[in-house]
């Protein structure tokens, strides 16, 4: 999506302004496994870096449950919250879709629960996992291995904020966009397979 194109009076973003993240949200460091972690059809549904995907999604069907765990509140994350895959990179935000249990979230991820009056979950995941983050975790990330990054330099990004509807317009375009190269995708994999099957009836009339 061109977002050139789009006419920054129409989205608000005249009206934008600049804040911290943590000033529309409460971060907090997922859970701390302090031996091995295990697995159990009866425990808690967790979510663990793995689980975030390079995209920013979050593979719900991939969620593995634990036993023998004590979170407290501020290591589950609900529908709206985003979860930071903060080590290794790309570093990814996901939104939380509305599920029917609290989801246990496992260091070193971390839980952002938004201020919905002030923030969107689409619009800050896509900030986030866009230019704007890249930048700023190229510069601030740590670690030469595995880079990383801390809660504290999370919560200190800067986020341009314009108003709600401006926000909601935004990830609605980013949504649009994110289905429109699904379906070009699509159409080259058809086109592609018809491209087959016509070569191989003709291979096969020689």
């Amino acid at each position: 999506m061109d977002f050139e194109n789009v006419s920054k009076n129409a989205l608000g973003l005249s009206k934008s302004h600049t804040v911290s993240l943590r000033d529309v949200a409460l971060l907090s460091v997922g859970y701390p496994f302090r031996n091995t972690c295990v697995p159990g059809e009866s425990g808690t549904l967790a979510c663990f870096l793995r689980d975030v995907d390079d995209s920013g999604e979050l593979k719900l069907q991939n969620l593995k449950r634990v036993e023998n765990v004590n979170p407290n509140d501020s290591h589950f994350a609900a529908g709206g919250d985003l979860i930071f895959r903060s080590r290794g990179t790309p570093f990814m935000a996901a939104v939380v879709p509305e599920i029917t249990e609290k989801l246990l979230v496992v260091a070193p991820m971390i839980r952002i629960r938004l201020n919905r009056e002030l923030v969107s979950p689409e619009y800050l995941a896509w900030y986030i996992n866009g230019a704007y983050g890249a930048a700023y975790f190229k510069e601030f990330a740590t670690g030469s291995g595995i880079p990383l990054v801390s809660k504290g330099v999370l919560e200190q990004m800067p986020i341009k904020l314009p108003s709600l509807n401006a926000q909601q317009a935004i990830a609605d375009l980013v949504k649009l966009g994110r289905k429109e190269h699904e379906i070009m995708a699509e159409i080259v994999k058809q086109k592609n397979l018809i491209l087959e099957t016509e070569i191989s009836k003709y291979l096969e009339s020689l």
